[in-house]
């Protein structure tokens, strides 16, 4: 639903001969506004995301419908899903050996005040030793970020009529 109701543009390109053509394609540089429904945190329900959950079946779970995932990713301001949905435990696991070497999970990514998790702090030997400061590994970095995604805002369903309606009005 949400490409179908995109504008179509002509899209010049060139072949390896040089002959120009057009392509019909939609528009997916348009944007809409839609602040009224994201912006009011009364028409937005707090929910959290299970292991292998995604936008679709999120959007089936609650709208009862697939084609709503677009509804989903804009009421938490997700563009690049790739990026900005939590991933599940296995592509996590997958994720950290890529970005930090296969055996280097375990190592540490930063130390922090064990009374106060939110602050980090310089490694000191005593400090570590008396307990003062805590070793984040690069996977409980990681993980700590990742779960960090998995509380999303869903638009009440009694708003789903409304958005689509107005966002079909706005691409037209």
């Amino acid at each position: 639903m949400y490409f179908k109701t995109l504008p179509r543009i002509k899209y010049p390109w060139t072949d390896s001969k040089g002959k120009v053509h057009g392509q019909v394609v939609p528009d997916l540089f348009r944007r809409v506004q839609l602040d009224k429904f994201f912006k009011n945190r009364q028409v937005l329900i707090d929910t959290f995301l299970q292991d292998n959950d995604t936008p679709e079946s999120i959007a089936y779970e609650y709208y009862g419908n697939v084609k709503y995932h677009w509804i989903v990713l804009l009421s938490n301001n997700i563009v690049d899903v790739k990026r900005e949905w939590p991933l599940s435990n296995r592509n996590l696991i997958s994720y950290v050996k890529d970005k930090y070497g296969e055996n280097n999970s375990g190592d540490v990514h930063h130390y922090v005040d064990s009374t106060r998790a939110d602050i980090i702090v310089d490694w000191d030997a005593t400090k570590l030793a008396n307990g003062e400061i805590e070793a984040v590994t690069n996977y409980n970095y990681e993980q700590d970020l990742n779960d960090k995604k998995k509380q999303i805002l869903l638009l009440n369903k009694k708003y789903v009529k409304d958005i689509v309606s107005q966002y079909k009005k706005l691409m037209s």
